[in-house]
C-alpha cells in the first residue's frame, strides 16, 4: 500500500512549513477543513500548491511560536450532518534541531462528547430527582460505613460530611424503637436486604433532634459480583412527625369535646324534657285554676248585682258603695283569669280565630262607652277617639274588639290627668290598615320598648305599689292575637312624650281614604 493511501486512512492531519504555508494535507483534512475554516470553503483556495494558514490556524501557531509546547482544541462545526465536534492537538516540527514547520491532527470526538453531555444530563437528572426524593444520599462499605454521603447531611448532624466518612452508618443517631430494630440492622451485611423508612433520631438535645427517615439497598461489585455495601436515601421526616402529632392530639381533643358534646345535648335533651314537662304542669294549672277561680268569681259577681238592684231589699247608701266595690274588685279579678286563660290558650296553639270584614267605625263606637268611664275617672280626655267612615280590615271581631280595649285601658292607665287618648286610622306602605292607639302618658323608654310584649311584663310594675295595674299579659297576649290575624302590634314611643300603639291588620276594601295622623306620640302598656 502506497504512503499516501496510508496518510489518507488516518485522522485529519495537516503540515505546514516555517513560512506557515500548508505543505500537506491528507484526505480526511481536506474533506473537514471547508467546516472548520470558512476561509477554505472556497474549493481554488485548497486547490492551490501551498496555501497559506488560515487566520483561526495562524493565531494557534502564534501561540506555539510564543513558547507554548502543544495547543489542544475543542471545535464546534456545524456542518450539513449536524452538529459536530473535533479535538484538536498542533506541535512545533524540529529538523537537525532547528524549527521547520507546524503540525496539527484532528480527532472527531463527536460521540464522545455527546456521551459525556448525556451523562451530564443524566446526572444532573439523578441529583434532581435525588433532591425532590430526599435531602440527602449516602453509600457504606461491606461493613456498613460510610464511603460517601451527600453535602446536606451537615445540616442535620453539625459535622462537615467529610467527617462522617468511615463512620458507621447507624451510629448517625439513635434507631426509633432501638430494641426492636437494632438485631434487624445487625443482620443486615448477611441477609442483604433492603430496608425503607427506618428511621434515625439525630440531635444532641431534645430541641435540636431531627428525625430522617432512611432507606437503602444493598449493591456489587461490576467485576467480582460480591457484596460491596449498601446505598440509599434519608429525609428529614420531623415536620411531618411533628405535624402528624399534633394532628392526633387534636384529633383526640376532638374526639374527647365530641363526647363532652354528646353528654351536654344528653343533658339538654332531659333538661328540655323537664322543662316541658313543667311548661305543660304549668299551662295545665293555670287552665284549671283560672276554670275553678270563675265559679266562685262568677257567684260573687251575680250577688254583687242583685245587691246593688236591691233584689232582696232596699240597702243603705253605705252598704250599695261596698258592694260596688266588690263588683269593680270582681270584674278587675275576671279580667285578670280571663287574660290567663287566653295566655294559656295561645301558647298551647288553642286560640281560635275567625276572619271576616269588619267596618272600623262601628267597633270603635262599641268600645268607647266602655271607657268612658275610666276616662272620666282619671280626667283623661279622649274626645279624639274617633274614626270615619269606609275603614274596614278582615280580622275576628272579638278579638280586635279584645285588642282595641286593652290599648285604650293602658293609654288611659298611663296618661296623667289633663292628659289625652285618641284612635286614629291610616293606610300602610303595603295597603295594610293601621290603627293607632296614642296618648300624652309617660312614654317608654327606648330599652324597655324591647321588653313590653313580653310575657308579664309591666312598666314601672310594682306589686305593692300598684296591685290592681294587672298580669303584664295585655300587650303579649294583644300582640299575639294581631299575628294570628295576619297583622301586628307595633310600638312607638318617647319618655314624657307618650306613645302610639297601632294594630297593623289586612284591609278589605279597595284603596282605604288615608286620615291625616294625629299630632299626638305613642304610649306603652304593662
Amino acid at each position: 500500500m502506497r504512503t499516501v493511501d496510508l496518510l489518507d486512512r488516518m485522522q485529519p492531519v495537516y503540515l505546514t512549513g516555517r513560512n506557515r504555508t500548508i505543505d500537506y494535507m491528507n484526505g480526511p483534512f481536506r474533506d473537514i477543513a471547508p467546516d472548520l475554516f470558512p476561509e477554505f470553503k472556497s474549493a481554488d483556495r485548497l486547490d492551490q500548491p501551498r496555501p497559506p494558514a488560515p487566520r483561526e490556524l495562524d493565531a494557534i501557531l502564534d501561540r506555539i511560536a510564543g513558547g507554548e509546547d502543544t495547543v489542544e482544541i475543542l471545535q464546534q462545526v456545524q456542518t450539513a450532518d449536524g452538529t459536530r465536534y473535533y479535538r484538536s492537538s498542533h506541535f512545533r516540527l524540529v529538523e537537525d534541531g532547528a524549527p521547520a514547520g507546524y503540525a496539527g491532527v484532528y480527532t472527531d470526538v463527536t460521540s464522545e462528547n455527546d456521551a459525556a453531555r448525556y451523562a451530564e444530563r443524566t446526572t444532573s437528572r439523578f441529583e434532581d430527582i435525588v433532591r425532590a426524593a430526599s435531602d440527602w444520599v449516602w453509600e457504606t462499605d461491606k461493613n456498613l460505613n460510610l464511603t460517601y454521603v451527600s453535602n446536606r447531611i451537615g445540616d442535620l448532624t453539625e459535622t462537615p460530611p467529610r467527617q462522617l466518612i468511615g463512620r458507621y452508618l447507624f451510629s448517625l443517631g439513635v434507631p426509633e424503637e432501638a430494641e426492636r430494630r437494632q438485631p434487624e440492622i445487625g443482620r443486615l451485611p448477611d441477609t442483604l436486604m433492603p430496608f425503607c423508612g427506618l428511621v434515625l433520631l439525630i440531635g444532641r438535645t431534645e430541641e435540636t433532634r431531627r428525625r430522617v427517615a432512611l432507606s437503602g439497598a444493598p449493591y456489587f461489585d461490576d467485576n467480582s459480583g460480591d457484596f460491596a455495601g449498601y446505598r440509599g436515601t434519608g429525609t428529614d421526616i420531623t415536620r411531618e412527625f411533628e405535624a402528624e402529632h399534633r394532628a392526633r392530639v387534636s384529633q383526640a381533643a376532638l374526639l374527647d369535646s365530641m363526647k363532652e358534646l354528646q353528654e351536654r345535648n344528653i343533658q339538654l335533651a332531659q333538661a328540655l324534657e323537664k322543662s316541658n314537662a313543667a311548661s305543660q304542669a304549668k299551662t295545665d294549672f293555670l287552665g284549671k285554676m283560672s276554670h275553678e277561680l270563675r265559679t266562685p268569681l262568677n257567684a260573687i259577681i251575680g250577688f254583687s248585682d242583685l245587691s246593688l238592684l236591691e233584689s232582696f231589699g232596699k240597702l243603705p247608701d253605705r252598704y250599695k258603695e261596698y258592694f260596688g266595690d266588690i263588683r269593680k274588685a270582681a270584674d278587675h279579678l275576671l279580667t285578670i283569669i280571663n287574660d290567663i286563660l287566653d295566655a294559656v290558650n295561645l301558647d298551647a296553639g288553642k286560640a281560635k280565630i275567625q276572619l271576616e270584614k269588619i267596618k272600623l267605625k262601628p267597633l270603635v263606637e262599641e268600645v268607647l262607652p266602655l271607657v268612658e268611664a275610666e276616662a272620666r275617672s282619671r280626667g283623661v280626655d279622649i274626645a279624639a277617639v274617633t274614626v270615619d267612615d269606609g275603614w274596614a280590615v278582615k280580622a275576628d271581631r272579638g278579638r280586635l274588639r279584645q285588642i282595641l280595649i286593652n290599648l285604650v285601658v293602658n293609654a288611659l292607665k298611663f296618661t296623667e290627668q289633663g292628659g289625652s287618648v285618641g284612635i286614629e286610622t291610616g293606610t300602610g306602605d303595603d295597603g295594610t290598615v293601621l290603627l293607632t292607639v296614642w296618648d300624652t302618658g309617660i312614654g317608654i323608654s327606648r330599652e324597655q320598648q324591647g321588653l313590653i310584649f313580653d310575657g308579664f311584663h309591666q312598666v314601672q310594675a310594682d306589686p305593692v305599689i300598684a296591685p290592681t295595674e294587672g298580669t303584664g299579659l295585655g300587650l303579649t297576649i294583644s300582640q299575639q292575637l294581631a299575628r294570628l290575624m295576619g297583622g301586628d302590634l307595633r310600638v312607638e314611643s318617647e319618655l314624657e312624650k307618650g306613645s302610639r300603639f297601632t294594630i297593623i291588620l289586612p284591609a278589605t276594601a279597595k284603596k282605604q281614604k288615608k286620615k291625616r295622623r294625629a299630632r299626638k306620640p305613642v304610649r306603652n302598656s304593662a
